[in-house]
């Protein structure tokens, strides 16, 4: 029964790493190709102190790190740590625009079960 519970929970693992890393992928692979689709998510605060396609490229560039290291299964405590960080970063900075990241907020949960579904393995 041990066994069993242990391959539900790999398995569970999997999915979630799976379920994260896809839209992480996209943003990446999409706010790289149409920028100008993205360009309008970034503060404008943050628009006066650094370029967009500098914070866009940055950006697409963590996520598609974060993308492969949720894949790859290495640390996974720490990556769902930093995937969760990031989409509440996202959330608080975009909250005026609610009706689009709400989404995001089932990323964040789903990061933090991954999270809590790793810790101390």
């Amino acid at each position: 029964m041990k066994k069993l519970i242990c391959d539900y929970s790999n398995l569970a693992s999997f999915t979630l790493r799976v379920a994260l890393a896809v839209p992480f992928l996209f943003v990446a692979i999409d706010a790289t190709l149409q920028p100008e689709a993205w360009v309008g998510f970034i503060p404008f605060f943050v628009r006066e102190i650094l370029p967009a396609s500098l914070v866009l490229g940055a950006h697409a560039l963590v996520d598609f790190t974060l993308a492969l290291w949720l894949l790859s299964g290495w640390k996974t405590t720490y990556a769902a740590a930093f995937s969760a960080l990031n989409l509440a970063t996202i959330i608080i900075v975009n909250l005026a625009a609610l009706d689009i990241i709400f989404r995001d907020v089932g990323l964040l949960l789903a990061a933090v079960a991954l999270g809590v579904l790793q810790y101390k393995k």
